[in-house]
């Protein structure tokens, strides 16, 4: 993973609220970053996790190896579960990679409609019409500690950037495109901080 310079939590919150507005959002961006930052705690709260604070280190990195990629810890929720895309199982469940081989496993791409944003985005990245970058980019952060006990191969959480890394693992897997370095947001916490105070989200 390599830095590409310094970032900040104002800046994220602007990259995703203007994301929002470009997917249909109708709620008017705020004028300041503070503002940002709040409408980001108010009505995104799970792409902000508790630590986020003057003391988090924000960066724009490149993941330029593909296992930046591949070991990222992915959502664990109702859906991931239900689809079969995250199976409570064994060491590393959630790491991206495993996730991946899940979903090729379920042929999960082909239970959804064409318009559905997983296949949409597979279809891009396929043709190369959509580059993880800039505004494509995606967001991860220091994974809690509990994430890495049952994820001992991973060191970052997926924070943003689900819908577009999955199709992209899977392209991967399957072999039809060769790893390209991907743009992201990376988040990390005050390492001073005990880690009982850490929100797990």
């Amino acid at each position: 993973m390599r830095v590409l310079r310094e970032s900040s939590l104002g800046e994220y919150a602007e990259w995703y609220l203007q994301r929002e507005a470009v997917k249909g959002s109708t709620r008017s961006i705020p004028d300041s970053s503070e503002q940002m930052i709040q409408e980001m705690r108010n009505f995104h709260e799970g792409k902000m996790r508790g630590w986020f604070d003057e003391l988090t280190r924000w960066h724009i990195v490149e993941l330029n190896l593909i296992g930046d990629l591949q070991t990222l810890v992915f959502l664990e929720s109702k859906w991931t579960k239900e689809t079969g895309l995250v199976i409570p199982s064994g060491a590393n469940y959630r790491i991206l990679d495993q996730v991946g081989k899940n979903a090729i496993a379920s042929h999960y791409l082909e239970g959804l409609e064409p318009t559905a944003k997983h296949t949409t985005y597979y279809d891009s990245l396929m043709k190369g019409s959509m580059k993880l970058a800039g505004a494509d980019r995606i967001a991860i952060c220091t994974a809690e500690p509990s994430e890495i006990a049952s994820n001992p191969a991973a060191s970052y959480y997926l924070l943003d950037g689900v819908g577009r890394c999955l199709p992209y693992m899977i392209l991967l897997q399957q072999r039809k495109r060769e790893f390209a370095a991907i743009e992201a947001f990376r988040a990390e916490r005050n390492p001073n901080e005990a880690p009982q105070l850490f929100n797990r989200r």
